[in-house]
């Protein structure tokens, strides 16, 4: 008579066979591997990230963030700019005379040795920064709807005309584009002013994944003109996974050399106007409400809308399912476009 098996060894046998099955069904291909490196694994693999940028941190402390918001001047007299190609977040909009200005979000704890030059606020930006907590916004001046808006809203803010100790002029430029900060002051500000009651925390933050989506080798373009004598381009690179910026045909690059690049863009289209009565050309733009969006990542495009319910709301951008987009850890730029510009993305 056939000596029968166990049922404990047949039920190892099965939980192998099982196991071998499972690894080569769920096992990526060498074709996907080569799309994701290696830091996209260590990404799923930690417990703690940044909220600004949905990259890995090692400590809790590192998953709240202090943000600090300055605003950077865009004249062709204040080319190359200093220290945007290391904000976690860029928002860039129109102002008066056919320009475009930048609020660069940073996180207190980032070593920037040179941000500007500095410019003046504007009411919109605002809206921008108080979807950050308590953040720091750091300007030179403004228009008077940015300067009374700071007062009723209670923007916690350093105005270059009050906190002159914490900026300096560049001899190497004229006035008004040679106004410059750092790391070094806007951590003393934070030390002997900050307000670490209102923190930005990660259940306010973008979602990101680092597996989402699939990268595309085609050389995607994103053109925006903003202005018949300002057009911004943003040029797909496959093997970098990111995005590389020109003005008018010439790359961009920052004031010590480095490219300026994102990971994602979010283009958010909405409605601009001149101010009436304004003597300065000045425009209002719709931060609050809702519009159509371009989003970029991979080298992908995705079709859908944003949408800020307040203030103090959190921009959120969806695809064309009114489902949240997911961006790919790493740097943001917010490309805020007027409703009659003709943005163009081609492959």
């Amino acid at each position: 008579m056939k000596k029968s098996w166990p049922p404990i060894i047949i039920l190892a046998l099965i939980s192998v066979l099982g196991i071998i099955v499972l690894f080569f069904y769920f096992y990526p291909s060498k074709e996907s591997l080569q799309a994701i490196s290696s830091s996209d694994f260590m990404i799923t693999a930690v417990k703690y990230v940044n909220p600004l940028d949905g990259k890995a941190v090692n400590k809790k402390i590192d998953s709240v963030s202090q943000v600090v918001g300055i605003m950077v001047d865009n004249h062709p007299d204040a080319l190359p700019v200093s220290g945007i190609s290391k904000a976690k977040i860029v928002y860039e909009a129109p102002v008066e005379g056919g320009l475009t200005r930048y609020l660069a979000i940073f996180d207190n704890k980032q070593a920037v040795a040179e941000v500007g030059p500095v410019r003046s606020a504007r009411a919109y930006f605002l809206d921008w920064i108080q979807e950050y907590g308590r953040g720091l916004y750091m300007h030179s001046g403004g228009s008077p709807e940015a300067l009374s808006a700071i007062k009723t809203r209670k923007i916690f803010d350093a105005n270059e005309f009050f906190w002159g100790q914490y900026y300096w002029r560049s001899p190497e430029r004229e006035a008004p584009h040679n106004l410059y900060t750092g790391s070094d002051n806007w951590r003393k500000i934070l030390d002997n002013s900050g307000d670490k009651k209102e923190l930005f925390t990660a259940d306010k933050a973008w979602k990101y994944s680092s597996l989402v989506g699939q990268t595309i080798g085609k050389k995607s373009v994103l053109k925006i003109p903003f202005s018949e004598s300002y057009e911004v381009a943003w040029t797909y690179d496959a093997k970098k996974l990111n995005y590389a910026r020109s003005i008018n045909g010439n790359k961009e690059t920052d004031k010590d050399g480095s490219e300026i690049r994102t990971r994602n863009i979010l283009v958010q289209i909405t409605s601009v106007k001149e101010i009436n009565g304004d003597d300065k050309g000045r425009v209002e733009v719709a931060a609050v409400g809702s519009g159509k969006a371009i989003i970029l990542k991979k080298g992908s495009v995705t079709y859908g809308t944003w949408k800020k319910s307040s203030l103090a709301g959190r921009t959120r951008f969806y695809d064309k399912n009114k489902k949240e987009v997911v961006l790919i850890p790493g740097n943001t730029w917010v490309e805020v476009v007027p409703k009659e510009v003709n943005v163009l993305v081609t492959n």
